[in-house]
């Protein structure tokens, strides 16, 4: 209930404005990269998204927008955005080249990114001899993460549409620089479900207002925000992912008290072709990693009889051998024996340097690797035996990790024990197929 209300009540903390309607691109918190050049390629993905915007019924006043993602390496990403805005009497378009750099902090979840965008646009009226203008144009961008919690801002250029060509005025209207700074952070409802409520504050010009956003996330595959300025507008966005690399969605902004432009609609298409690790979104991959919260395990099967094996370090392939042997699978392990810790005498877990495959209870991860020795040494004088490696031979990380499993279920049960101590509440599950 706190948080309802807490989200709600940040939606709704905004400042009034009024004046003049900034083009927003009307599915920014679905795409961010179309306004910030620091979340291109976030994911590693490479990624095509066209968008079309219609501010009236005669579509005579639109927007188009098309971005472009590649990632070749591993922190560093390109992008190339088009877009193109058309009304009664005037457009203006432009075209930019953008790049993004990721510096790591220390952990996979600790970092900065880094976006810059330049490249010519034009502007000119319809039927008029004179030639077009043609400026440079440039976005700077950049935003910190820390687990949960993201703080950025982005130095930008929206079209400005005024109340004369509202009013199919002939009047060419121009454009508006200036900055956006917000914050955002992600509450993990479920593994599946993260609710991220955002403030946003935005000046361009005489512009100047308070944006609060609420956005949910449901397996990656569903994502609904709603945006919500006083005085100015509320809009809602929507999308669903399809076919697993096809997204479609659809947003409308409607004006509300001072503003008086017409309904926005907003069609968007986004196709991924493919990524360097992997096609979750890079929160899911994060939360299942974690495992902040854990799903309820089934209850297992019926009648539970006396351990047969009671070895230190018990594994599931044991339990197949021997439900094998007695050709009975009401054989049941005790759950004691399944989640006893790891020690020396266990086998090594590693293959060429690299783990094998299991479920791993990783306590940290680490780019240098004297990091990760150092937290070694700090889990053995807690009472913990803890051991290092890598996914495979790309892998810039070291995992620090104290245990290994065959059966995700036991590695998911060991955890929740080792989660309840001091310090190891960020402790997660590690995946190696």
């Amino acid at each position: 209930m706190k948080i309802v209300i807490s989200t709600t009540v940040f939606i709704l903390f905004t400042l009034s404005m009024f004046g003049q309607r900034i083009v927003f691109p009307g599915q920014n918190q679905l795409y961010r990269f179309l306004e910030d050049p620091s979340y291109i390629s976030s994911n590693g993905e490479y990624n095509m998204t066209g968008l079309l915007q219609v501010s009236d019924s005669d579509i005579a006043q639109t927007s188009q927008y098309l971005a472009a993602q590649l990632s070749f390496f591993d922190n560093i990403a390109f992008g190339v955005d088009y877009s193109r805005h058309s009304f009664d009497s005037y457009r203006y378009s432009h075209i930019l080249f953008s790049s993004r750099v990721r510096l790591g902090l220390g952990s996979e979840f600790h970092f900065f990114n880094l976006g810059f965008s330049i490249g010519p646009d034009k502007s000119n009226q319809v039927g008029s001899a004179i030639e077009n203008n043609i400026t440079t144009s440039y976005r700077l961008a950049g935003h910190y993460t820390n687990f949960n919690l993201t703080i950025g801002g982005f130095l930008n250029r929206y079209q400005l549409q005024n109340e004369s060509l509202i009013n199919n005025n002939t009047q060419i209207p121009t454009t508006t620089d200036g900055y956006s700074i917000y914050a955002s952070y992600h509450i993990t409802l479920s593994d599946n479900l993260r609710l991220t409520p955002t403030v946003r504050y935005n000046s361009y010009d005489d512009l100047s207002f308070v944006e609060g956003i609420a956005m949910f996330n449901y397996k990656g595959k569903v994502e609904m925000a709603i945006s919500y300025k006083n005085d100015y507008s509320i809009n809602p966005e929507l999308s669903a992912r399809i076919f697993k690399r096809i997204k479609l969605s659809y947003s409308f902004e409607k004006s509300m008290g001072a503003q008086n432009f017409n309904d926005v609609h907003a069609l968007g298409l986004s196709v991924n072709l493919g990524s360097k690790e992997t096609d979750a979104p890079e929160w899911l991959a994060n939360v299942k990693k974690k495992n902040t919260k854990i799903q309820s395990i089934k209850k297992k099967k019926t009648e539970a009889v006396e351990p047969v094996v009671t070895e230190n370090h018990l594994d599931e392939e044991k339990v197949e051998d021997i439900k094998e042997e007695l050709h009975d699978d009401s054989v049941v392990v005790a759950k004691t024996d399944l989640i006893k810790p790891m020690s020396q005498d266990d086998p090594e877990d590693t293959l060429d340097n690299h783990l094998k495959p299991g479920n791993y209870i990783v306590l940290g991860s680490f780019k240098v690797l004297e990091n990760a020795t150092k937290e070694v040494e700090r889990l053995k004088r807690k009472g913990y035996y803890a051991r290092i490696g890598k996914k495979n031979a790309t892998d810039d990380f070291n995992y620090v990790y104290v245990d290994r499993y065959t059966d995700r279920n036991v590695a998911l049960e060991r955890i929740k024990e080792i989660q309840k101590q001091k310090g190891l509440e960020k402790t997660w599950v590690l995946s190696i197929e």
